[in-house]
């Protein structure tokens, strides 16, 4: 904490030290920032962070005020002989007084920050032995200059075994492009981008792993995992805006829901996913802005109720079954434990997920994109109209304007309120029905209204 000298016509007005110029609760913040710049950090909007060694660690346990008791003390054994030095420490030694002096320190340049200074490189993942760069792969000494906020759970090691991992996922997801889809998933989920606008819903009855999966992945993740509220995408009315705090500087956010019925927050869904700035706030603090960093999956026993055929939030949604049900004999209470305790080479098997992402993308297998487009057939009013009110199959077709002149009509006798017609025509091309055109118009081979309706 610096004070300039003033100048006035080339001479100089005070060149003492802040201690020297300074009184009571100010001269005592200077001195804070004296002794702990690099140790301590205040950020506009929520608060005081300390560095522990690894990350700059939320201070939720007093660390910056007993810095302050630190200082004062140190203060009060210089104050023999000085008796304002004595007098100022005096006048600080109180609560008020140690928020007084925190107050001020916090605008000082060795403390001050905002939000947007924190883990501001997405490339640089913090390991509990070092910092990871994603772009090199080369690891380097914790830094408190990185303001990196997270650490992992695991160290890095790329040579770590992962044989009980391996072995899990063979067993609840025995289909390997799925595993492997799963892998780049997370390696997706360390990129710290916001870049696939995507939500995976892995869903399945009980005793299939899933959570087991989670749990596993978030461990080894550390802080930069969080499983937060199922508010946070299902539906609820008057929603506090405290629950999207969690998401800040977070890379793999799950949420899980067991309760059959619930409904999607459509428009949160969308918002969260979509790379929008967050605009969020800690209980009895300010709003902060910051930019998002997580990737998301919903873990459920039954898929949420989807109210209709938005194009957007289908893009977003991608279903990854785990159908596999493990035999009551065969549970292990013990499972979860052990691996914990492969950590590390979870860790190593997400990085190379991120390596496979950055290669090949995503890319879903077939066996998601079907589970995907089952979900949708059974949801929305389009979806509903092709079961209720349509045949498939290659032998038939329909003209695009017979199918919304049937869509309409079954729409009205339904009660639901039916898409635009642009919307209509893009959910028809997502549920596999393309447009054709021919001399006649615009045909749809694959679907057709049923018996009774015109085609044509």
């Amino acid at each position: 904490m610096t004070d300039n000298n003033f100048n006035t016509g080339g001479l100089v007005v005070d060149n003492r030290t802040p201690d020297e110029i300074h009184s009571g609760q100010v001269r005592m913040a200077y001195r804070l920032a004296e002794a702990y710049a690099g140790k301590l950090l205040h950020v506009h909007g929520i608060g005081w962070h300390y560095w522990d060694g690894k990350r700059w660690a939320y201070d939720d346990t007093g660390a910056a005020k007993r810095a302050v008791v630190a200082v004062l003390r140190t203060a009060l054994a210089d104050s023999l002989g000085d008796k304002q030095l004595a007098s100022d420490v005096r006048k600080c030694e109180s609560a008020g007084g140690i928020s007084g002096v925190l107050d001020i320190a916090a605008a000082s340049e060795e403390f001050a920050a905002t939000v947007r200074d924190l883990d501001a490189d997405p490339h640089l993942l913090n390991v509990s032995n070092g910092t990871l760069d994603l772009r090199t792969m080369e690891m380097s000494p914790h830094n408190p200059a990185d303001r990196i906020t997270k650490v992992t759970g695991g160290a890095w090691n790329p040579d770590t075994p992962t044989g009980l991992w391996e072995e899990f996922l063979q067993r609840v997801l025995p289909d390997s492009d799925v595993r492997q889809f799963l892998q780049r998933y997370v390696g997706y989920g360390l990129s710290g981008r916001v870049s696939e606008h995507v939500l995976a819903i892995w869903t399945g009855t009980g005793a299939n792993g899933k959570s087991v999966c989670d749990n596993a992945i978030r461990y080894a993740l550390g802080d930069y995992a969080i499983s937060c509220e199922p508010n946070l995408f299902m539906h609820r009315d008057n929603a506090h805006p405290t629950g999207e705090m969690d998401l800040m500087g977070r890379r793999w956010v799950t949420v899980s829901e067991s309760e059959k019925g619930r409904k999607l927050a459509e428009a949160t869904v969308k918002r969260l996913t979509g790379g929008d700035t967050i605009r969020a706030r800690r209980m009895r603090k300010d709003f902060v802005q910051f930019e998002p960093s997580h990737t998301s999956v919903l873990i459920t026993n039954h898929l949420p109720d989807v109210s209709g055929d938005d194009e957007a939030l289908w893009r977003r949604l991608t279903v990854v079954p785990f159908d596999v049900v493990i035999p009551e004999e065969e549970r292990d209470g013990t499972l979860g434990a052990r691996l914990e305790l492969q950590a590390e080479g979870i860790l190593a098997w997400a990085v190379r997920g991120y390596a496979e992402f950055k290669l090949a993308g995503l890319n879903p297998p077939d066996l998601v994109k079907n589970a995907t487009r089952d979900y949708r057939n059974r949801s929305g009013t389009v979806g509903q109209f092709i079961n209720e009110a349509c045949i498939t199959g290659p032998a038939v077709k329909a003209k695009t304007q017979a199918l919304l002149a049937a869509y309409r009509t079954w729409s009205g006798s339904a009660g639901v309120a039916g898409v635009t017609d642009a919307d209509f025509y893009e959910s028809l091309a997502a549920h596999g029905f393309k447009a054709t055109r021919t001399r006649d118009g615009m045909w749809r081979q694959g679907i057709a209204v049923e018996a009774g309706g015109s085609n044509d």
